[in-house]
């Protein structure tokens, strides 16, 4: 986490609107059932990264409606998201099926799922007497369609395999963006599926992404998509509050070095300046690290 602090810090654009996502899977449970230590420990970091929008995977979801239920109101500033999460008796969503964030001219939907095929029939990892998990296409084929007619873009957060998003993406075109913590064919490199730009976050946690989106009104309702990656070593280890809280959790001492300045900024081709969309599928903080994507603010036309 402490490596993820450095690189968001290093190539965030201070002039830049800031959108803060993770794909899912960022905390684990105690043997009881409930938030964990390192549960705790992460969803204090991400508040304090200001994540706007977290996925609720099966990690998540393992913990229990009412551990949950606390999760989510007790990180304020924190949107979470899941479209097929739902409510045994009602068959509502626990969470918001979506968001969308409005940054003036811009606006960008953020949707979520999780892997019904986590969740097999007599499955112990979730409690079927209070939440039941939707087929990911069914519930995807109900909001994205209208969703994408309120935004510019519509980016899609889940722990999917890639033959489930294979067909999601072929069938429903509207998607711009897909952040998959799943077990992507590409790994942590991006890929053109269909429409969609699709960015996996890898399984070690030790790699950084970003992603510049452009938008130009010429284009219609396509996007530039210009993708970064770095791997989170050493040169990430910087001393300050982040290295202080890692060590305290770890009870080792804090990586003593001084901190390297920042590398030249990555920016788009159109020169504007960038928002920027991290990213993620973080693992338990001993792996340490989300991947970021990036958007470019620049006037695009309404769709629909």
């Amino acid at each position: 986490m402490a490596r993820w602090a450095a690189f968001i810090n290093r190539h965030r654009d201070a002039d830049a609107a800031w959108l803060t996502v993770d794909a899912g899977n960022y905390v684990d449970r105690d043997q009881s059932g409930g938030c964990s230590n390192k549960c705790q420990f992460m969803v204090t970091s991400y508040k304090d990264l200001h994540y706007d929008v977290l996925n609720i995977g099966k990690q998540e979801a393992w913990m229990g409606l009412e551990t949950l239920v606390a999760l989510m109101d007790t990180t304020p500033g924190t949107e979470f998201v899941s479209a097929n999460l739902v409510a045994a008796n009602t068959r509502k969503p626990i969470a918001n099926p979506y968001v969308i964030k409005d940054f003036g001219k811009i606006r960008v939907g953020v949707l979520g799922v999780l892997n019904e095929a986590d969740f097999p029939p007599g499955t112990l990892l979730l409690d079927t007497t209070k939440m039941r998990v939707i087929p990911a296409y069914e519930a995807v084929q109900k909001y994205v369609p209208a969703l994408s007619r309120k935004v510019d873009a519509v980016v899609l957060l889940s722990d999917l395999p890639s033959t489930t998003l294979d067909t999601i993406l072929a069938k429903i075109p509207e998607i711009d963006v897909v952040i998959s913590a799943g077990a992507l064919r590409t790994g942590e490199n991006a890929a053109r599926v269909v429409n969609s730009q699709v960015v996996g976050t890898g399984s070690s946690g030790y790699a950084g992404h970003y992603a510049t989106l452009e938008f130009n009104p010429a284009w219609g309702d396509s996007i530039g998509f210009t993708n970064f990656l770095d791997q989170l070593t050493d040169i990430y280890d910087e001393q300050g509050l982040w290295a202080e809280r890692q060590a305290a959790f770890e009870a080792k001492p804090a990586v003593n070095r001084p901190a390297t300045p920042p590398p030249a900024q990555a920016g788009s081709t159109s020169g504007l300046k960038p928002t920027v969309v991290p990213s993620t599928g973080t693992p338990p903080p001993s792996k340490a690290a989300p991947t970021p994507a990036q958007l470019n603010r620049t006037e695009k036309t309404k769709k629909g």
